[in-house]
């Protein structure tokens, strides 16, 4: 099926364009597929490449060329039904007398995993969340491929409903497996790169990070990755099953390190993000097939997983329902259609042709608020 193969997993990746007259600004984009803008950033900053959608201007060395590899000098980074009563809850026996029920204490923390819809630059090594400052390293919004917040960011500064410490692994690019799905570099870390990353820092309860399994949600948005750069293949069914013997098992992980409360999000509908859309029906519709099957099998695994791990808590939210909120009323959040896209992340409703802009990520985080509740968010 090579011909169905979207032009985005063919090409190289192009990073040139088009030279405007001054250099980017601070946090603005420099590179990647499909832009066309200014590749240099202005003087105390260094275009990197967070993924092979989007680079950004970051606090560094000025550059005047879009590098072709990570930059050093920068801190890393780093879906399907339309109605909400696909939004999937499961608890497990033991849950119902889970600590989780208790009123909420003056600090909660949120540990989250992911790609570039999730990815804020956080940096385990350097400042550590506080009070004051929940996200460490770098400051909120951090280094996001939204335009501003992303859902972890609103999450963290809008809806939580007391002080929410945010130690958030996700990194842009990210596949579950890189042995399975490949990334487009090999320097991304995947979602067992990112535990291995908890597992050594934050797992052993450290005094800077004194979390419990009560004070704690475990938040996990992958797939995006895994469903965009494998879809077509021929053995994809059987590839999500290996997939999500990684998934969990590395959620398996997170329960042997204290872990109870767990937030899953499914594959947004990225069959409807303008990258795919201008590939054509055909590819939109084997693509959302192929969301459905990589979804569905969250559901089952997860299913399975609370029955053989006691006190499990674990909520999946179909991301499809706030996507769609925005996408069927673009107006309604000061898009003048679906598909435009603008790296302000406000004035469209998507920040490139792949990722969403700030409006879509508030609805995420506010579903999720709305999904989970108290005692972590209002």
């Amino acid at each position: 099926m090579a011909s169905s193969i979207p032009s985005r997993v063919l090409s190289v990746l192009l990073l040139g364009g088009a030279v405007a007259n001054a250099a980017q600004g601070l946090w603005q984009q420099c590179g990647g597929i499909g832009y066309s803008g200014e590749t240099s950033c202005a003087t105390g900053a260094v275009c990197t490449l967070w993924n092979d959608w989007y680079a950004q201007c970051v606090p560094g060395p000025t550059t005047t060329a879009v590098p072709t590899t990570k930059s050093t000098t920068a801190i890393p980074t780093p879906v399907t039904t339309t109605t909400t009563s696909s939004i999937i809850t499961t608890t497990s026996a033991a849950a119902a007398t889970s600590s989780t029920a208790a009123a909420p204490s003056s600090v909660q923390y949120l540990i989250s995993f992911g790609d570039s819809y999730s990815q804020t630059g956080f940096n385990i090594n350097s400042t550590k969340p506080a009070p004051g400052n929940p996200f460490g390293n770098p400051p909120l919004p951090g280094w996001t491929a939204s335009g501003g917040l992303n859902w972890v960011g609103f999450l963290t500064a809008t809806y939580n409903r007391s002080t929410l410490l945010t130690y958030n692994f996700a990194y842009g690019g990210a596949t579950t497996n890189a042995s399975l799905v490949t990334p487009w570099q090999p320097t991304v870390l995947s979602f067992i790169d990112q535990v291995a990353q908890f597992s050594g820092s934050i797992a052993s309860h450290p005094s800077y990070a004194p979390w419990t399994s009560a004070n704690s949600l475990f938040a996990v948005w992958m797939g995006v990755n895994d469903v965009g750069n494998s879809w077509w293949e021929a053995d994809y069914a059987t590839k999500v099953e290996r997939i999500m013997d990684t998934y969990f098992g590395q959620l398996q992980v997170l329960y042997d390190a204290g872990a109870r409360n767990f937030l899953l999000l499914s594959v947004p509908p990225i069959y409807k993000t303008p990258a795919v859309i201008a590939q054509g029906e055909a590819t939109q519709q084997s693509e959302k097939a192929a969301i459905a099957t990589y979804n569905g099998a969250i559901a089952t695994r997860l299913a399975a997983f609370k029955t053989q791990n006691s006190g499990v808590e674990g909520k999946i939210l179909d991301t499809e329902v706030p996507f769609n909120t925005a996408l069927e009323n673009p107006t309604s959040y000061g898009s003048p259609n679906a598909t435009c896209y603008n790296e302000d992340g406000k004035s469209c409703l998507w920040f490139n042709d792949y990722h969403p802009g700030v409006k879509i990520n508030q609805l995420v985080a506010s579903a999720a608020a709305k999904l989970w509740g108290a005692p972590f968010f209002q």
